[in-house]
């Protein structure tokens, strides 16, 4: 159990870096198209907090719940968020699926990294 903690923690360490980082980088998308890569290391970080969330609610299982409720919906909201972000990209599976797919996605993926950003430091906040 103390690898869970450990593994969950330094998780967490990680996203609380990249996603200010991305949203920093994803300020660019307001005035000009973000590159593939962008999109590429937001995925990462998407599956990153993934795999966060899934350690989260096996040590919520385990018996050690966090001290707020509301940490485990901070934190599936942030990996649902940020996982449909990703997807935004001209061509990805969720842009391909809506109906009417916006001209310019980037203004959404940066408006909704600054969103992340609120939920990543909510979900450390009420998870120490």
């Amino acid at each position: 159990m103390p690898v869970l903690l450990f593994l969950h923690a330094s998780l967490g360490f990680l996203l609380l870096l990249a996603v200010p980082a991305l949203a920093l980088g994803g300020l660019r998308g307001f005035f000009r198209p973000l590159p593939g890569g962008f999109f590429r290391a937001l995925r990462g970080v998407a599956w990153v907090a993934i795999l966060q969330v899934a350690l989260g609610f096996a040590l919520f299982l385990a018996g050690l719940r966090p001290k707020d409720g509301l940490h485990l919906l901070y934190g599936l909201l942030l990996a649902a968020g940020l996982h449909y972000l990703g997807g935004l990209e001209p061509g990805g599976w969720f842009y391909r699926g809506l109906k009417d797919p916006p001209k310019r996605p980037e203004l959404f993926v940066a408006l909704g990294l600054l969103f992340a950003v609120g939920l990543v430091l909510r979900v450390y906040l009420t998870g120490r």
